[in-house]
């Protein structure tokens, strides 16, 4: 077994199978439900409970990013990946500044990326 393989098999054993959109999509849903609740800490004022959060949803972003196909050819994995690094550093701006516009940017890029993939997984399937 070569090294894609042995990594295709444990993100599978992970997933009880393949790793599909309704697995990305909760993901998502959790990343967008941190964000949510970092925002309201700063609004109150609570730096302990923005910065745990904010370090939930990077905890998060850290398990998604290594269940992400990026070999050679693989184009979602490679653009998703991208896309969660921007996530990152949007989070680190969020709260090294106590930023609601940041997580503004970063709820907005979530809800995005979950209407548009699954319109594209949707569609795909149709098809």
């Amino acid at each position: 077994m070569n090294g894609s393989e042995l990594i295709n098999t444990y993100r599978a054993s992970m997933f009880d199978g393949e790793a599909d959109m309704d697995w990305l999509r909760q993901g998502w849903r959790a990343l967008r439900h941190y964000g949510r609740r970092a925002r309201a800490a700063i609004e109150a004022g609570d730096a302990v409970t923005k910065a745990v959060m904010i370090a939930r949803a990077d905890e998060l972003l850290t398990v998604m990013s290594g269940i992400l196909n990026t070999t050679e050819g693989n184009t979602l994995g490679t653009a998703l990946m991208t896309i969660y690094s921007a996530l990152r550093f949007t989070l680190l701006r969020a709260n090294t500044e106590s930023s609601i516009a940041a997580l503004e940017d970063y709820e907005a890029a979530l809800a995005i990326l979950d209407r548009d993939m699954m319109k594209s997984s949707e569609s795909v399937l149709a098809a």
